[in-house]
């Protein structure tokens, strides 16, 4: 009897040691590639030289230096069909080897009715990147409502991981002729979000369906998964002139609608979480910060000429940090933050150059 309780016993306490030992490994081989550093893609002004695409890299998430003296890291020439770029928004893959980027297909200096696609990136090293720009209206001829004389704005592209999907879902502000509101005697353009799903090789897109319709102008959407709600969150900017909508007066800030599907139905919580809401905001931008169960929003203070961050560890309530100084090379506009590996920043700082005290 003894015996048998030995044999039995000892293969147990021998897989124990085993599993801790498996567990302790792949700890030691993941804390050799954690992230160490932030790098924030964004494009710097309305002129052709500031729509384009920027680096800045921060130890802390909230205070940026420039990578290249400030100047573009990727020439909007080379993969806009509008010869111009805004909104970059940058994440990591899945599988961590691999680096997307979408961006707004634009230049604003031809009107801001005049934007009729999107362009996808992808990298393996944050510096070569492979593009395609998609034309809306040549990309999906067939689709009522987005021809080219009634389609007047693809803004502010996104990509989340659709794990159900096992697919890159990708999401976009869409306006319309056809959408416009009466704001008094005024015309407001009606922006929807809609959502495409990116093909294997990150190049092509599917149809566009909508994701989330406000009930009046809504822009600059931004995805986070919740994981102790285990929803997903999606911030956006209520856009353009102030109306009512739902009892809310709307004022250009950023708001918040929750879903337990990535695709919705997203329920909309109608209150702002800007904590100056005298200032008209957009491009908000959610991430968590490295080592801590507090994220930062980040949004634009378009008419001031500042970033202002936010913290918050519930991702509902928010709390004002800092804005970035109005002064330097490093003047944000619209775009987003990753995490990266120490090995990451080394490339990045060898090939485009940074400030001897970062």
């Amino acid at each position: 009897m003894k015996k048998i309780q030995i044999i039995i016993r000892l293969p147990l306490i021998l897989m124990a040691v085993l599993i801790k030992i498996t567990v302790f490994g792949q700890h030691s081989t993941a804390s050799k590639s954690e992230a160490v550093a932030y790098l924030f893609a964004y494009f710097s002004d309305n002129s052709p030289d500031g729509e384009q695409v920027r680096y800045a890299i921060s130890k802390d998430g909230l205070n940026y230096q420039p990578l290249n003296e400030g100047k573009p890291v990727i020439a909007s020439d080379s993969i806009a069909l509008k010869k111009g770029i805004r909104d970059p928004h940058i994440t990591r893959s899945e599988d961590g080897k691999t680096f997307y980027m979408v961006l707004t297909d634009m230049r604003s200096s031809e009107g801001w009715q005049s934007n009729d696609g999107i362009i996808l990136m992808k990298s393996t090293d944050l510096i070569h990147w492979e593009h395609q720009a998609i034309d809306f209206p040549t990309r999906f001829p067939d689709l009522e409502g987005f021809a080219q004389d009634n389609l007047h704005a693809v803004w502010a592209p996104q990509t989340i991981w659709d794990n159900d999907k096992q697919q890159y879902m990708i999401y976009y502000s869409i306006g319309r002729h056809d959408w416009e509101y009466a704001v008094g005697d005024k015309k407001q353009p009606y922006f929807k979000i809609y959502y495409s799903y990116a093909n294997s090789d990150f190049t092509d897109i599917s149809t566009p369906e909508l994701l989330f319709d406000f009930g009046t102008a809504a822009i600059d959407g931004d995805i986070v998964f919740d994981k102790q709600k285990k929803e997903y969150v999606l911030f956006f900017k209520d856009e353009g002139l102030s109306t009512v909508n739902n009892g809310l007066q709307t004022k250009s800030g950023v708001m918040r609608a929750t879903s337990k599907n990535v695709t919705g139905p997203y329920h909309t919580e109608y209150r702002h979480l800007n904590p100056d809401q005298h200032k008209p905001v957009e491009g908000s931008s959610v991430f968590k910060l490295i080592d801590s169960d507090d994220y930062i929003l980040m949004y634009d203070c378009y008419t001031e000429g500042y970033y202002q961050f936010c913290k918050s560890s519930d991702l509902s309530h928010f709390t004002f940090v800092q804005n970035t100084p109005l002064l330097g090379k490093f003047t944000p506009r619209h775009g987003s933050v990753m995490s990266i590996t120490s090995s990451e920043l080394q490339k990045l700082t060898d090939k485009f150059g940074i400030h001897s005290g970062f």
